[in-house]
C-alpha cells in the first residue's frame, strides 16, 4: 500500500496538471450539455402542455426516444454520421449536442412533474385577480414550481457532468481522455483513475448533498403548494 501511493509525488505536478486542463474541458463540456438540455427541456415541457395533440405527441415520442438511446450510440452517431450529411462537428461539439439531446429528455420530465405538482386553481385565481396568463406563470406558478424542480435539476447536472466521461470515445481532450492519455504514458492506470475518479468526486459529491438538503428543506412546504 505505501509503495503505491509512493508514486505520486514523483508524478503529482505534471498529472495534476494535465488533468486539470482536461477537467476544464469537461466542465465546458457539462456545463453547456445542461445548458442546452434546459433549453431543449424547457421547450419540449411547453409542447407537452400544448393544447395541439400533434406537438404533444412529438414531443413524447422524443423523450422516449432519448431516454431509451444509448449516450454512447447517440455520441457516435453524431460524430461519425453527420459529416455523411455535410454536417461535420468538433468532438467537443457533438459532446455537448449529445449531451444536451439527451439530458432534455430527463430534464423535460423534471420541469413537467414540478408543474404538474401544483395545485390548478393556482392559475384560475391568479387570472381571476387579473392576472394574464404569461403574468400568472411567471409571478405565480414558476416561484413555486422551481422549488420543487431545484433538487432533481442538480442532480440532472451531476448525471450530464458523468456521463461527459463518455465524450472521451469521440477525441474530445476531457477529463477521461487526459487520464487515458497518461495512463498509456505512465503505465500506472490503476492511480491515474484512482485519480481521476476523485476529480469527479470532489465535483459531484458536493452538489448531491446540496440537492439533498434543498429537497428536504423545500419538502416541507411542498403539501401547502399542492393544496
Amino acid at each position: 500500500m505505501i509503495s503505491f501511493f509512493a508514486q505520486y509525488p514523483e508524478y503529482w505536478s505534471d498529472w495534476t496538471a494535465r488533468l486539470l486542463q482536461g477537467g476544464v474541458v469537461t466542465a465546458k463540456l457539462s456545463l453547456g450539455g445542461f445548458a442546452l438540455a434546459a433549453l431543449l427541456g424547457s421547450l419540449l415541457t411547453w409542447a407537452l402542455r400544448s393544447p395541439f395533440a400533434w406537438l404533444r405527441r412529438s414531443a413524447v415520442y422524443f423523450i422516449q426516444g432519448m431516454r431509451a438511446l444509448p449516450l454512447l450510440a447517440l455520441l457516435l452517431a453524431l460524430y461519425f454520421s453527420l459529416p455523411s450529411l455535410g454536417l461535420t462537428l468538433s468532438g467537443f461539439e457533438a459532446g455537448i449536442l449529445g449531451l444536451g439531446l439527451q439530458g432534455s429528455a430527463y430534464i423535460a420530465e423534471i420541469l413537467r412533474g414540478g408543474l404538474d405538482a401544483l395545485h390548478r386553481g393556482q392559475r384560475e385565481s391568479a387570472i381571476a385577480v387579473g392576472l394574464t396568463p404569461f403574468q400568472a406563470f411567471t409571478a405565480v406558478i414558476l416561484p413555486q414550481a422551481i422549488r420543487g424542480m431545484l433538487p432533481p435539476l442538480l442532480n440532472a447536472y451531476v448525471s450530464i457532468l458523468k456521463d461527459s466521461s463518455l465524450c472521451a470515445l469521440i477525441a474530445t481532450d476531457e477529463l477521461m481522455l487526459a487520464a487515458r492519455a497518461i495512463a498509456s504514458e505512465s503505465f500506472l492506470p490503476m492511480h491515474i483513475f484512482l485519480l481521476v475518479g476523485l476529480f469527479y468526486f470532489v465535483i459531484a459529491f458536493p452538489l448531491s448533498l446540496l440537492s439533498r438538503v434543498l429537497e428536504k428543506r423545500f419538502s416541507r412546504g411542498r403539501k401547502s403548494l399542492r393544496g
